[in-house]
């Protein structure tokens, strides 16, 4: 109920809309009514008249048009000429009903189908603003598949929620219109009629409850697929160069399997359901006519009394049906509903906190004392302290798991600390605009990522405002325009998803553009030519050397080449820093990490070195 009450906030948004479309429901209900009114007086009046046609005598009638026990008009009726100028009058009475209540159908739909997308759009760009502004953290736990089924999958049923909202809402304003007239027709019938309905309300709200726990199993099997259909596509190269097709099949019907077996439940309850509705709509009928028939024959009721009751009865019984079943159907799409609050209510990054300075001016970087942990299992980071003045070049060493990527990844906060702090320019990062500080913050990942679209959309990226000339200037400096030209639309050539149309060195020279577009303070780099060949390797750290002139700069190092360049290095092990220096002060302690390091990984490219030297 409380996620009910809160998916009905989204319609009170468009309340104008909404109401545009009940009050159409409640003409079209209230022209269902008169038009059955009409029909039963219509057949009143035509008993009366075969009756004196039967019996041989002239046709001379006097009528009450009478409602509730009010009469509003006397129908005198003389001859067979103003009998059919009569049921002439009453089928275009009738006439002019429908076409009042079809100009009302189509403002119903209109209004109702907008407000209804306007509700999924707003749905839709909530999560993905959610999604922006969710923290790393969240990313490392979940699958991608599972957060893009939020968006897709939930979403997707959240349109049918929103139709069967609308269906329960118009079908309980007719049911109200149409018990409203039974009550004022004859209340003892009504009385007995609403009760038997009730019940059999009662018993779809049991099978809703059933449904909603079905569905919730249904929704994660189809996450499920999801996250794994994503993760098998994005690696389809992995699973071909292994051979692992059949592997994959299989757990791909496995997981298919499953979603089948959950979905059978939810179409047994709901097959099930309509049957048992159509039993009591037809029990109600049958009792009903009964009943009426007794009355009649009792002469406590006209005919044109029991023609109008059951007439009234017809119509209440379909939108009554009706609110059974959607009652039911919408448990299953409210469980996508809860999901979608669950993501929404997530805690989110703020981007315009600032308690604090904003502009880093130097660019100046000091660790006091900083602990880290994913999880409360093991600290990633112990108590580290340093400092690095502005535009100094800093190499961060270690084996691997020593934290050196986390160590980069807490000064854009893409983690919040445990304990200690991190001050650029003396100011603690914590108490600065996130987007402010991450916008003088450059980082150029070891694994590129490119985004489908062209050369110069990806560049510009760094700077959205960027004109073309800057895009060109930028790329020169990162030794990408040669290559850029060279395309077949230069820098309108579209790059493919994660650039897959370009090699590994080009990928890197363009998020170097991308970066000094950018134009940061502060520089993070994830070795940029660990896995180029040595042509590629030369053009990138000529772009990373011109990208890392006058800016403080970190660098996760695998190169000596690197390690040369840099001012100090930070040897980390085990979550601290165990030594630091220069690269020559280093190697002057044999017993430390960095010369049994240097001796395993460098020695051979230090050579190399040397000798190209």
């Amino acid at each position: 109920m409380k996620v009910f009450l809160r998916y009905l906030r989204y319609f009170f948004t468009y309340k104008w809309r909404i109401a545009a479309g009940l009050f159409s429901v409640a003409v079209m209900s209230l022209s269902d009514t008169a038009s059955a009114f009409l029909i039963a007086q219509l057949f009143e009046v035509l008993q009366k008249i075969g009756d004196l046609v039967n019996a041989g005598k002239a046709i001379a009638l006097d009528i009450p048009i009478e409602f509730l026990g009010y009469t509003f008009h006397r129908l005198t009726i003389s001859g067979s000429g103003e009998t059919m100028q009569l049921i002439l009058t009453f089928a275009s009475i009738l006439l002019g009903i429908i076409l009042i209540k079809v100009c009302f159908v189509y403002v119903r739909e209109y209004v109702m189908s907008s407000a209804q997308q306007k509700i999924l759009m707003r749905f839709r760009v909530e999560l993905f603003d959610t999604i922006l502004l969710l923290p790393v953290r969240y990313f490392d736990q979940q699958k991608t598949g599972r957060v893009m089924s939020r968006i897709t999958n939930d979403v997707n049923n959240m349109e049918q929620s929103l139709y069967l909202t609308v269906e329960i809402v118009q079908n309980l304003l007719y049911s109200l219109i149409y018990a409203t007239a039974l009550v004022y027709s004859n209340w003892q019938l009504a009385i007995f009629t609403i009760v038997i309905f009730a019940i059999s309300g009662a018993i779809s709200r049991k099978f809703g409850d059933r449904i909603r726990s079905y569905s919730r199993d249904l929704t994660d099997t189809l996450a499920e697929i999801s996250a794994f259909l994503q993760e098998k596509i994005s690696s389809i190269r992995i699973v071909k160069s292994f051979t692992r097709e059949d592997y994959e099949r299989e757990a791909f019907r496995r997981k298919v399997d499953d979603n089948y077996r959950h979905s059978m439940k939810i179409v047994r309850t709901m097959a099930l359901l309509s049957p048992t509705n159509e039993f009591f709509n037809t029990l109600v009928a049958s009792i009903l006519v009964v009943f009426t028939g007794y009355l009649f024959l009792q002469g406590d009721v006209t005919i044109k009394g029991v023609l109008f009751f059951l007439m009234l009865v017809n119509l209440l019984a379909k939108p009554v049906k009706a609110l059974g079943e959607n009652v039911a159907r919408i448990q299953k799409t409210l469980v996508s509903a809860g999901l979608i609050f669950e993501m929404l209510d997530l805690e989110k990054e703020n981007l315009l906190q600032k308690t604090g300075a904003s502009v880093i001016k130097k660019g100046g970087v000091e660790f006091r004392d900083v602990s880290f942990s994913y999880n409360s299992d093991s600290a990633a980071l112990s108590n580290v302290n340093f400092v690095a003045w502005p535009g100094e070049k800093i190499a961060l060493v270690g084996p691997s798991g020593s934290g050196k990527t986390t160590l980069i990844n807490l000064i854009p906060r893409f983690y919040e600390l445990s304990s200690g702090a991190i001050l650029i320019d003396g100011t603690d990062i914590r108490t600065m605009n996130l987007a402010d500080l991450r916008t003088q913050i450059g980082i150029v990942p070891q694994d590129v990522v490119l985004f489908a679209g062209t050369v110069e959309e990806n560049i510009r990226y760094g700077k959205l405002d960027a004109s073309h000339a800057e895009i060109v200037e930028a790329a020169t400096m990162a030794n990408a325009h040669t290559f850029i030209e060279q395309l077949e639309r230069g820098y309108e050539t579209e790059i493919g998803e994660r650039g897959v149309q370009l090699s590994g060195g080009q990928r890197q020279r363009m998020a170097i553009a991308r970066a000094i577009l950018r134009n940061p303070r502060i520089l993070l780099l994830d070795e940029a030519t660990s896995a180029l060949d040595s042509e590629s390797e030369l053009m990138v750290q000529e772009a990373l050397d011109r990208l890392m002139e006058g800016r403080t700069s970190f660098i996760i190092a695998h190169r000596l080449s690197t390690i040369y360049r840099c001012d100090k290095i930070f040897v980390l092990e085990k979550g601290g820093i165990v030594e630091q220096g220069t690269h020559e002060e280093l190697l002057k302690n044999d017993t430390g990490l960095y010369k049994r390091l240097y001796s395993i990984q460098f020695t051979d490219i230090d050579k190399e070195g040397r000798e190209g030297a």
